[in-house]
C-alpha cells in the first residue's frame, strides 16, 4: 500500500497538468522591443510628428494618427485589437494599471529571453552575446515529453535567440540569422525563401529581416506540423535603435499581419484547428518620449513588458486593468501549464502561470 501511494504521488504532477496538455499545440511569438505604449495606445504624437524620426510626417499621420488611443492602436495593430482582444486576454496597459515587467535588471534582449524561457533570473547573464544558456528551459523540458518529443522547433531573426534556449543541448531544431531553415519538408516556397535570404545583404549583421522568419516558420508549420514552435521577430527593435519611428511603426503593423496570417493558416489546417494556443510577448520595453529608441538598466520604463494569449481553452477576458504586477519569468510556467508538463526552474522557485 505504501509503495502504491508513493507511486501515485509521483504521478500526481502529470495528472494535475494533463487537462492543459491534452492534444495541445502551442505557437509562441515574441516581438523584440515593441513598447507597451504602441501596443495599447498606438502611435505617440510627439514622435509621429518629429521630422527627424519620420520621413513623411503628413503621410504617417494619415496612416497611424487617430483621435483616441483605441482608434490609434487598431490602426497600428488591427488583428490584435480586432481579433485577439475579442478572443483572448491582454496584459500590460500601464495606463489602466495592468502591470507586467521583467524581473531581471538588465532590460536587454538575451537576459529577457532567458528569463522568459527558463523561468528565473541569473544575475550573471548580463549581455547579448550568442553564448549557450547554462540553465534548463521549458522548451527543452517539452521536448523530453513523449507527447512533444521531436515536435518542438524554433525560428528567429536574431542570432542570439537560439542560444538563449541552448537549442543544441535541448535537441530543438532552430534557425536564426542567416542560417539554413530547419524544415524537414523542403517545399518550393521554402526553397525560394532560402535562396532569397542567401542573396540578401547582411544589413544588420547578425539579424535578418522578419519576413524571412515569417516565411520559414509558416511553411514549416504547414509542412511539418510541429506541435510547439517559438517564432522570434526582431524588426521593431532594430528600427527603434536606428531612431526610425516610421519604420518601427511599419514593423509593428507588419508583425501584426504576420501573426494574423499564421493564425488564419493554422485554424484552416486540421492538425491545428481548435487545438492551438497562441502566446505573444516581448523581451523588454523601451524608454519614454526622447528615450523611446533605447532600453537597458539605466533607461527608465524599459523594464515594462506585456502579454497576450488566445486560442484553445483561453478565456476571452479582453484587455485587463488593475492587475499585477506580473513578471516575464512567469511565462515559462504558463507554457508548462498549457502543455501539461511539470517544470521547475533551476532556481527552484515555484511560479504561478500568467492569467490565461
Amino acid at each position: 500500500m505504501k509503495r502504491f501511494i508513493l507511486t501515485l504521488l509521483s504521478l500526481l504532477p502529470l495528472v494535475l497538468f494533463a487537462k492543459g496538455g491534452k492534444d495541445t499545440r502551442l505557437v509562441i511569438i515574441t516581438i523584440d522591443g515593441l513598447r507597451w505604449q504602441e501596443v495599447f495606445s498606438g502611435a505617440e504624437e510627439n514622435l509621429l510628428t518629429d521630422s527627424k524620426l519620420v520621413r513623411n510626417t503628413k503621410q504617417y499621420q494619415q496612416t497611424y494618427w487617430r483621435s483616441t488611443p483605441e482608434e490609434r492602436r487598431e490602426a497600428l495593430m488591427p488583428f490584435t485589437w480586432g481579433t485577439v482582444a475579442r478572443k483572448g486576454i491582454l496584459i500590460g496597459n500601464r495606463d489602466k494599471n495592468s502591470m507586467m515587467q521583467l524581473a531581471n535588471k538588465t532590460n536587454i534582449s538575451y537576459p529577457g529571453y532567458s528569463e522568459m524561457m527558463t523561468g528565473m533570473v541569473d544575475d550573471a547573464i548580463k549581455g547579448n552575446d550568442p553564448v549557450n544558456n547554462p540553465h534548463r528551459n521549458v522548451l527543452e523540458t517539452a521536448n523530453q515529453d513523449p507527447r512533444y518529443k521531436g515536435s518542438v522547433v524554433m525560428y528567429g531573426s536574431w542570432k542570439s535567440t537560439r542560444f538563449a534556449i541552448h537549442n543544441e543541448q535541448a535537441g530543438i531544431p532552430a534557425c536564426v540569422s542567416y542560417e539554413p531553415n530547419v524544415a524537414r519538408k523542403q517545399t518550393p516556397q521554402l526553397k525560394l525563401a532560402q535562396r532569397m535570404l542567401d542573396g540578401m545583404p547582411h544589413y544588420w549583421g547578425s539579424e535578418h529581416f522578419d519576413a524571412f522568419t515569417y516565411a520559414f516558420a509558416l511553411e514549416t508549420l504547414l509542412g511539418d506540423h510541429p506541435k510547439v514552435m517559438w517564432i522570434s521577430f526582431g524588426d521593431c527593435d532594430e528600427w527603434a535603435h536606428a531612431r526610425k519611428y516610421d519604420l518601427y511603426l511599419d514593423a509593428a503593423r507588419g508583425t501584426d499581419a504576420f501573426i494574423r496570417d499564421i493564425y488564419q493558416a493554422l485554424e484552416s489546417d486540421r492538425f491545428y484547428r481548435g487545438k492551438t494556443v497562441y502566446l505573444v510577448t516581448c523581451d523588454h520595453g523601451r524608454g519614454f518620449a526622447g528615450e523611446w529608441s533605447g532600453h537597458g538598466s539605466s533607461t527608465k520604463g524599459s523594464e515594462a513588458t506585456w502579454f497576450m494569449a488566445w486560442g484553445k481553452g483561453i478565456e476571452p477576458k479582453g484587455e485587463t486593468s488593475e492587475c499585477g504586477p506580473y513578471y516575464t519569468k512567469q511565462f515559462a510556467a504558463t507554457i508548462a501549464a498549457l502543455l501539461g508538463i511539470p517544470f521547475t526552474p533551476d532556481s527552484g522557485e515555484d511560479l504561478t502561470p500568467l492569467p490565461h
